[in-house]
């Protein structure tokens, strides 16, 4: 009788043993699953793909034409040609460029996008959509236009005019800052609505939604229809 107690209680043991060695070894398969799964989920958002029809590879560069497609996160980017510099992880892009992201869209002839810092810079007539938190679409055109990506804010400058609400914005240069709403208008002011206008050295705008609004400052003046 002793001697089958203690037969059961090496059975009772060794199960206890393969039970939590395997439960051991499925944790540790799902445990190294999940790294796996963060790690090509990191690797994704660091990751650039870029789609071409033909590629010419060169020591410094990389020439793409036939049509090029460029996707970094949620922003898509298409142009007829472009030029791959690899050690400075930039891109120039030529002809029909038309650039998706969250906010809005741009077009250009020509872009230069720093891919690891998130700058655009768009040049020869320019054109963007922009969307702003409560819905309304800002339009500017300009000659020369800076995006930095991380917070969707810009830099204008050259033939700058903006429709808005109704409105008409000009100037030399316009500043948006994509956190606060903001946008400054320098040199040459004018905002123009309907047949009035205010024309300025400077002017500031809030975009924000329930407090939109604008103060101008430096030589201002207003002209105002009667009827």
């Amino acid at each position: 009788m002793q001697a089958k107690r203690v037969i059961l209680s090496v059975i009772i043991i060794l199960i206890l043993v393969f039970s939590f060695s395997a439960f051991g070894l499925a944790q540790s398969e799902q445990n190294t699953e999940q790294t796996a799964e963060v790690e090509e989920s990191t690797e994704n958002e660091d990751a650039v793909y870029i789609n071409a029809s033909r590629l010419e590879y060169q020591e410094e560069k990389t020439l793409l034409s036939g049509g090029v497609r460029i996707r970094k996160d949620e922003t898509i980017i298409n142009a007829l040609q472009g030029e791959l510099f690899r050690d400075e992880q930039k891109m120039i892009l030529k002809e029909e460029i038309a650039v998706e992201y969250p906010d809005g869209r741009v077009k250009s002839k020509l872009l230069t996008a720093f891919l690891e810092t998130e700058e655009y810079i768009f040049e020869n007539e320019a054109v963007l959509n922009y969307i702003l938190s409560d819905g309304d679409e800002m339009v500017l055109h300009s000659d020369y236009l800076k995006i930095t990506g991380d917070n969707n804010s810009f830099t204008a400058e050259e033939n700058v005019e903006i429709d808005y609400d109704g409105q008409k914005f000009r100037g030399d240069k316009a500043n948006y800052n994509g956190e606060t709403e903001m946008m400054e208008l320098t040199g040459n002011v004018e905002i123009e609505e309907d047949r009035d206008w205010v024309r300025s050295d400077r002017a500031t705008f809030n975009l924000k939604e329930g407090e939109e609004g604008y103060t101008a400052e430096g030589n201002v003046e207003i002209k105002m229809m009667l009827d």
